[in-house]
């Protein structure tokens, strides 16, 4: 084609819709400059007519390196969209992300990692921060176990740590890195993430303290509601306010009757510094406020230097009067009101304690004071008996011991001159010399002999002699050691022991009775420490059916009520069971003085309440 342009073939050609496709031109013999010509047009290839043998390797050629160009330049444009899509990611990202050297510097920073840190810009941190482990944590030891930890798996997850920002306050965070390696393998930097975990951080804190707080109720209820005395009271309440905050002093003061509204009592760092803030004016004021109105106080003190920036005083209501002071000082925390509501709520459960302290130690001296009345009114009721004994031994018996001597010295010089004269003077002998040996047992009921001479146990088995020469079958198990037992002990003890035996007699229907008597402690003994002593008296006669449990049978058994009565004027447990058939069982325990279980049933008499303690003791 005479008029042909290649160049203009190619130019109109390429502004097409194939920019980039290959172009080879064929034509006869245009000339060297021709040629150069159209290759610099843009043509792949020139291939003269008269050498058409090079066209197909041309053609192939030229595609090969089409589509070489077409992948390269996908590659390209991916790779472009990939660094724009990440750019995106990594300016957006609500996570902070950086690089760094291997001895810390940063080399780059996404703007979530500047904000965390508090720069203007990313570019700005970089620019600002020439070494990380030395400019961002906040503790020197959490930066060493970061590069421990890298070192020795190259890797960190979750690792938290606190960082100092532009303007020196800490925040939390977390952070994920791991090592960047080169080419070799060696670690040439790191690179990882953070983020900012100072709000969770702080809902964790004020979560553990309000747990805290309530477990330190709970266990103040616990431990306060658990003793009555006041000094371990007032003792265990700082204690435990002092754990729970940053007090640095606390008194409990109690209100007196001198010009001094209140005293302390119980303190705790109340010295030096301590003892200075609480002698000012303010705080003097704000204990009088909280006595008069009956309402918390809390005050700003002078002293925040010394970690007494606040006060607080809290009345202690006994009663709906406020009859002492809970005085707390420290920092400026303490007056954050979750604080103050826990400090009042310790401070009613320790006036509860103290009033139940108090009443505890008034009814425990009424105690006191009526065992002392009861020992008096069993000395005076013994002596009474003595005296009574004493009267019929050297009144009574006397005169009946003297009128059988005279009958006998009657009858042997005036014999009756009778048989029915002799008979008479017989039965009057025989009536004057029962006579005598009534006044004699009565003597013995009222007070034996044995008893003051040698004790409970030596009077006991003399009783107990006396009936099997009745023809008693009579167990007996002695178990009280050595020593003499309080006079009031022993004569109670031997005074159940004979009622219970004149029971057995009266009603049981039976002479088949056991009989034991141990001195049982009720748990390990310390000193002045005593235990108590138990009795047991079992007969297996008829038996009766309780009434309510009481222990009493029709009528209420002869001197049952007296037995229960001394017993428990003794601080004892007295108890009776019986099944008809079965038999009766008496059980009484009584401590001795300086055993602090007081009434307390030991074994058998702590069953339960549906056990039949007969079972224990069957056969």
């Amino acid at each position: 084609m005479p008029r042909f342009s290649a160049p203009a073939a190619l130019e109109l050609l390429r502004s097409g819709d194939w920019p980039d496709l290959p172009f080879i031109i064929v034509s006869g013999h245009i000339g060297e400059d021709a040629a150069v010509k159209v290759m610099k047009a843009g043509a792949q290839d020139y291939v003269p007519k008269d050498n058409l043998a090079r066209l197909a390797p041309a053609v192939e050629r030229e595609l090969e390196d089409a589509e070489e160009r077409r992948q390269r330049r996908q590659a390209q444009e991916a790779l472009k969209t990939a660094e724009e899509k990440y750019r995106g990611i990594f300016e957006n990202a609500v996570e902070g992300i950086f690089q760094t050297t291997l001895d810390g510097r940063l080399l780059t920073a996404n703007p979530m990692m500047a904000r965390i840190c508090g720069y203007d810009s990313a570019e700005e941190m970089v620019e600002t921060l020439w070494d990380i482990g030395r400019q961002l944590y906040a503790e020197p030891s959490r930066r060493e176990e970061f590069a421990r930890r890298m070192s020795r798996e190259g890797r960190v997850f979750e690792f938290e740590a606190r960082f100092l920002r532009k303007d020196g306050s800490a925040i939390w965070i977390s952070m994920n890195a791991r090592a960047v390696r080169g080419s070799s393998g060696e670690v040439v930097g790191y690179e990882g993430t953070l983020e900012d975990i100072t709000e969770r951080k702080e809902a964790e804190a004020e979560l553990r303290r309000s747990l805290d707080r309530l477990m330190a109720i709970h266990e103040a209820g616990i431990i306060l509601g658990s003793t009555l005395e006041p000094e371990e009271i007032g003792t265990r309440l700082l204690e435990i306010m002092r754990s729970i905050s940053g007090l640095n002093a606390a008194a409990i003061s109690i209100r007196g009757e001198d010009a001094e509204p209140v005293s302390v009592w119980r303190s705790i760092g109340l010295d030096g510094a301590g003892r200075g803030v609480r002698e000012g004016p303010r705080v003097r004021e704000a204990i009088e406020t909280a006595l008069r109105d009956e309402a918390a106080q809390v005050f700003a003190l002078a002293g925040p230097e010394s970690g007494f920036a606040t006060g607080i005083c809290l009345p202690l209501m006994v009663r709906e009067r406020a009859v002492g002071v809970l005085e707390v000082y420290g920092p400026g925390e303490l007056a954050d009101g979750g604080t103050v509501s826990i400090f009042e709520s310790l401070a009613g459960q320790a006036a509860s304690a103290f009033e139940n302290a108090r009443l505890y130690g008034e009814l425990m001296e009424r105690e006191k004071k009526l065992q002392e009345l009861v020992g008096k009114i069993l000395v005076a009721q013994e002596e009474e008996r003595r005296r009574v004994a004493y009267e019929v031994h050297d009144g009574l018996a006397q005169v009946a011991a003297a009128a059988h001597q005279h009958l006998q010295a009657f009858a042997h010089f005036h014999p009756p001159p009778t048989a029915e004269g002799r008979e008479d003077l017989d039965m009057v002998s025989t009536l004057v010399r029962q006579t005598v040996g009534e006044a004699r047992r009565v003597i013995a009921d009222l007070r034996p002999t044995a008893l003051d001479e040698f004790g409970l146990r030596s009077a006991i088995r003399l009783h107990l002699d006396a009936l099997r020469a009745k023809g008693w079958r009579i167990g007996y198990e002695d178990a009280l050691g050595d020593g003499r037992l309080p006079a009031s002990t022993e004569t109670a003890i031997f005074r159940v022991v004979q009622e219970a035996l004149n029971n057995v007699g009266k009603h049981a229907g039976t002479t088949r009775v056991d009989v034991a008597l141990v001195r049982r402690p009720q748990r390990p003994l310390g000193p002045g420490e005593r235990g108590g002593i138990q009795l047991r008296v079992r007969d297996y006669g008829k038996g009766f059916v309780p009434v309510d449990g009481a222990g009493a049978g029709p009528g209420e058994r002869v001197g049952m009520a007296g037995m229960r009565e001394r017993i428990t004027l003794l601080g004892g447990v007295f108890r009776v069971a019986s099944r008809p058939g079965v038999g009766t069982l008496v059980l009484a325990e009584i401590p001795l003085l300086g055993d602090p279980t007081g009434k307390t049933v030991a074994d058998i008499l702590s069953r339960p309440a549906n056990s039949d303690p007969l079972d224990a003791h069957a056969g």
